[in-house]
């Protein structure tokens, strides 16, 4: 008899090139960074107390006040926006502000919005979120040459690196992000443990789109489940990052895979729809679920036996980390060169109902 099977969803949520549609913010708008949700810190704090003590409570000078611009793919997104809260924290506790300018998922768009904050010579520091992680760079070398300090991360890495914290990118000081590789790798562990006692273990795979990012998720996958010879990659569809595409997705390979074990989709949304999917084929005790974005959701959804687990992230400490690599660098003060927000955690990088007692009552950074 079959063990049941595993599915597992991996990538964050809409945060790729090509979901314009989707995401239309005020192409070429720039606003005060703010926002505001409920806490998940300690006494209400928002942030895990690793990242408050080292941005929040440094004991470095903040006499100086930094003017940082932030260019992000668009504000209507959870992560991004929790990204926002997260740098607006920091930058009241280390005098500088915040300006955001908001590309709708336009990349050409992103591109002009950095090129004229570089002529306008208003900012001390660039944040940058791109919407093209290598597409940007040249924009980015421009504002290097101009004296401007850049700093990028939160969504993708600028650069074409996905395997390291360090940017590789030229004229970029700083990153803070967790590698697409890692939360391959990471995404990988957790369909090892699903696949326990299956053999043999056939997974399919939902990337929402076969970009660079998404094949850094995919090989850091590979990189784990090369060493189990059980577990067998059957079937790959690309789902759009949306729930609809992955629920007829994960209907086609269900029909097509009957005995499937796991599902690999890159991000919640994704995972909601392989939920749907299996609900309707009636194989909840078969299939088993996992996302990859730590959030309210899939905490929830692993805390109440719906899924298995969930890949990790911090959007919050993520811009917190950003906004302080900026306002160092402005200030000739040391900083890293390279943060993996989760990787400076105690807790595990997966969220799994083996190890969920170990984040205690945490419910996640943002909704996921």
């Amino acid at each position: 008899m079959r063990r049941s099977a595993s599915l597992v969803s991996i990538g964050r949520c809409c945060v790729a090139a090509g979901l314009v549609a989707m995401f239309l913010g005020a192409c070429g708008k720039a606003a005060e960074v703010g926002g505001s949700s409920a806490g998940d810190g300690a006494a209400g704090e928002r942030g895990s107390s690793q990242a408050r003590e080292a941005v929040l409570e440094a004991s470095v000078s903040n006499t100086e006040p930094v003017k940082v611009a932030w260019f992000v793919p668009t504000t209507q997104n959870d992560y991004f926006a929790v990204n926002g809260e997260g740098t607006e924290a920091a930058a009241k506790e280390r005098n500088a502000t915040v300006t955001m300018f908001d590309a709708g998922f336009d990349q050409q768009a992103q591109y002009a919005q950095i090129q004229d904050a570089v002529a306008a010579g208003e900012f001390d520091a660039f944040i940058v979120s791109p919407v093209n992680s290598s597409g940007v760079v040249p924009a980015l070398a421009e504002a290097a040459k101009a004296g401007i300090k850049v700093v990028c991360g939160g969504g993708f890495p600028c650069g074409d690196d996905f395997e390291s914290t360090i940017s590789n990118a030229e004229g970029v000081v700083a990153q803070a992000a967790i590698p697409e590789a890692s939360l391959g790798e990471s995404t990988g562990q957790l369909i090892v443990e699903a696949c326990e006692g299956i053999d043999p273990c056939k997974v399919a795979q939902l990337p929402g789109a076969m970009i660079p990012a998404e094949q850094a998720i995919l090989d850091g996958i590979k990189r784990v489940i090369s060493s189990h010879p059980e577990i067998e990659v059957v079937a790959r569809a690309e789902a759009k990052y949306l729930t609809a595409p992955a629920e007829a997705a994960t209907q086609d390979i269900l029909q097509a895979y009957p005995d499937l074990d796991v599902i690999a989709a890159s991000s919640d949304a994704m995972a909601a729809g392989v939920e749907l999917a299996v609900t309707a084929a009636g194989a909840e005790d078969q299939v088993k679920i996992v996302g990859l974005g730590g959030g309210e959701r899939g905490l929830a959804k692993v805390r109440n036996g719906t899924w298995f687990g969930t890949v990790m992230m911090y959007p919050f400490d993520e811009g917190m980390y950003l906004l302080d690599q900026a306002v160092r660098a402005v200030r000739a003060q040391p900083f890293e060169a390279g943060i993996n927000p989760a990787g400076v955690l105690p807790w595990p990088g997966v969220f799994s109902v083996k190890n969920k007692t170990e984040f205690g009552s945490f419910s996640g950074q943002w909704a996921g």
